[in-house]
């Protein structure tokens, strides 16, 4: 897909949705609006100071273009959502980076009677530049998810199985991974909005190195209302990553874990919400790292069209151990293991204007900045972006 065809489909798209808008929220509604169909479309252009997130510092333009169709259904006592869609890029200069990516979900819920759950599954592929690896890579990613909630007097009993794979086109420099996921929590509930929440997870990841890592997870935390105005949850415990195979350099790693999320609404018009992680995780390269990451944002409505976001970030990343020494061209050798530890800031302004019921527009700023031991690692990202979509 050239510049000029995505260009000019966008223009197109927002011609179109600016003449004629219909009043209906659903572009299609069957049995009495039990079943709903949704199409968005999307433009956007970006001028991306960065795209490869290394020292290189590569500047272009980025043309993208999408559309999606969702469906739901609520009837009975099943209910289903799906959704597939397609996102375009074509790159002004480095055009052997233009993708056209698929997407897909599908999920089933029960929101009724004593058990309740859902079961999910989705796929796409995905382009993207990756700042632990400082590479553009292109993957197909596949995930499953099963989560049941079982009530018993004052006590909530919840489970979860998963299973997520990432599989690289360019598997000579990316490491594919598949990864399983079974976990328990029980809740009490407390006075006061409050719940005790505690549980344990385990995590299985393979890689198509024959190397593999399993991590033990203990968390205890609270849900609901944290302190006064503010709602949300936030656990932290204690968790154990052990490696299998011929790693050289790595042996079990032991740290503290959390997930947290906040949200408090100061008034009608502006609110905040913040996030707070830290995890084990593996890198495109088969590297184990743990990663502490904290986002704020702040939005606030000026009116019902126009509206402002403010959002800032911090994060840290430490690479645990050898995962092999892989030369990625262009650059240096990348440092692995305990060589290497990234830290990163980012912050982002927004306004977004809703110029029709069906058609909305947005402007954004991006800077992201990443402190790195390896000097490929260390650069500085920003960029500019103008977006219209639609949704009928």
């Amino acid at each position: 897909m050239t510049r000029a065809r995505v260009f000019r489909s966008g223009l197109a798209f927002g011609l179109a949705t600016a003449v004629a808008c219909p009043p209906a929220q659903a572009l299609v509604a069957l049995n009495d609006g039990r079943d709903r169909i949704f199409v968005t479309g999307t433009f956007s252009a970006t001028v991306d100071s960065n795209i490869f997130a290394n020292s290189d510092g590569t500047s272009d333009i980025v043309y993208s273009s999408g559309v999606s169709a969702e469906y739901s259904r609520r009837a009975g006592w099943i209910g289903v959502n799906g959704t597939v869609s397609v996102a375009a890029s074509s790159f002004g200069r480095n055009k052997e980076q233009d993708f056209a990516n698929p997407n897909y979900s599908l999920e089933f819920t029960k929101q009724s009677g004593r058990t309740t759950g859902s079961l999910a599954f989705s796929g796409a592929k995905e382009s993207r530049a990756d700042a632990a690896v400082n590479l553009r890579s292109t993957s197909w990613n596949y995930n499953t998810g099963l989560n049941v909630k079982y009530p018993a007097g004052n006590k909530t009993f919840t489970g979860q199985l998963g299973y997520s794979s990432r599989s690289y086109l360019d598997d000579t420099i990316f490491t594919d991974l598949a990864t399983y996921t079974a976990g328990v929590d029980a809740i009490l509930i407390l006075p006061r909005e409050r719940e005790l929440v505690g549980g344990y997870r385990f995590r299985l990841s393979e890689t198509s190195r024959d190397t593999s890592t399993s991590d033990h997870s203990a968390t205890l935390g609270v849900n609901g209302k944290l302190i006064r105005g503010i709602v949300g949850g936030l656990r932290a415990g204690v968790q154990t990553r052990i490696p299998h195979g011929a790693i050289a350099g790595m042996g079990k790693f032991s740290s503290w874990t959390m997930s947290g999320n906040a949200a408090y609404a100061v008034s009608k018009r502006l609110n905040f919400a913040a996030q707070l992680a830290k995890d084990f995780s593996t890198t495109a390269t088969n590297a184990s790292v743990d990663v502490t990451s904290a986002d704020l944002t702040g939005q606030f409505a000026m009116n019902s069209k126009v509206s402002w976001s403010l959002s800032g970030g911090w994060g840290n990343t430490r690479f645990l151990g050898e995962a092999g020494r892989i030369i990625l061209q262009p650059g240096p050798p990348l440092l692995l293991g305990p060589q290497r530890q990234d830290t990163y800031a980012t912050w982002t302004a927004a306004v977004s204007w809703t110029m029709h019921a069906h058609l909305r527009s947005g402007l954004s700023y991006t800077w992201f900045e990443n402190w790195s031991s390896s000097s490929f690692a260390d650069f500085v990202r920003s960029s500019w972006t103008m977006n219209l979509s639609s949704r009928w």
